[in-house]
């Protein structure tokens, strides 16, 4: 019996795996062009070989530059060094619009499973108030069970009105913090 239960969790576990693996595929075909070196360039950005790298190479600049200038008096980038500082500005700016573009790509993203999450959870509270509709039919059926009124039953019977709950969430959001319990930490 544990062992079947267990074959369970792993065939849902593989099919969640899947759905996840599609989402990810279906991701991956919305990159353009223009999107796939931002995100490699990103990912490279992201390690810390990157900044170890780069705060080295920046040192040898400098170091370079200082030793030519009291060896060979013509160093190619002198004190404030400012062709160094000008690449860093560059890289500064390459870096920010790196990762601007992969945030909105995140959001993007981020939106779409929002709505897919919105919609299995409109299922789920249907299939719920469909659930209990049935089981209080049951209840009404059955000769040896007592037929009573079950008022938080025939409630949740009736599924939810987006309309009423987005209303609802628009009234919270108007009212602010005030339509919000009291902080007892505060």
């Amino acid at each position: 019996m544990r062992e079947d239960h267990d074959d369970g969790v792993t065939q849902l576990l593989q099919e969640n795996s899947a759905v996840n693996e599609l989402l990810r595929q279906k991701a991956e075909l919305g990159l353009t062009n223009l999107h796939r070196p931002i995100e490699q360039f990103g990912v490279l950005l992201s390690r810390p070989a990157f900044v170890i790298t780069s705060g080295v190479l920046f040192l040898l600049w400098i170091g370079l530059n200082l030793d030519l200038k009291f060896t060979t008096h013509k160093p190619w980038d002198e004190a404030p060094f400012f062709w160094l500082q000008g690449l860093i500005g560059a890289l500064g700016l390459l870096v920010a619009v790196t990762v601007l573009v992969s945030q909105s790509r995140q959001a993007q993203l981020a939106e779409q499973r929002a709505q897919l999450q919105l919609q299995f959870i409109v299922l789920t509270e249907q299939r719920t108030a469909k659930l209990i509709q049935l089981f209080e039919e049951l209840r009404r059926d059955l000769p040896n069970v007592q037929n009573r009124v079950d008022t938080q039953a025939e409630i949740m019977q009736q599924p939810a009105n987006p309309e009423a709950i987005l209303e609802a969430l628009t009234t919270l959001d108007e009212v602010g913090d005030m339509g919000l319990p009291p902080n007892e930490e505060s």
